[in-house]
């Protein structure tokens, strides 16, 4: 019977976040399609004119990119954001 409870319970996780994972889909659809890419940069949703500045083979295989804002000097900081290591980025 626990076997049973511990299945419903995983089962319902599961869905949960489904259904969670769905919603900030389509959060990010909806800004990308009505946010200007400086307000959504602003927010520390997307960064803009990043360029490559390494690459190295990380663990198991892994590709390591780090990068760095285009312009370069005092200015060259990356404002704040909500990336964190493993997320993806697309160009």
């Amino acid at each position: 019977m626990a076997s049973a409870a511990v299945e419903s319970f995983v089962t319902k996780q599961l869905d949960l976040l489904e259904l969670e994972r769905d919603a900030e889909v389509e959060e990010r659809r909806s800004w990308q399609e009505n946010i200007s890419l400086k307000e959504l940069q602003s927010r520390g949703v997307c960064l803009l004119k990043l360029q490559v500045s390494s690459q190295r083979t990380g663990l198991y295989g892994r590709l390591l990119v780090t990068f760095e804002p285009r312009r370069y000097g005092s200015a060259a900081a990356l404002p704040s954001n909500s990336f964190t290591s493993g997320v993806c980025v697309l160009t």
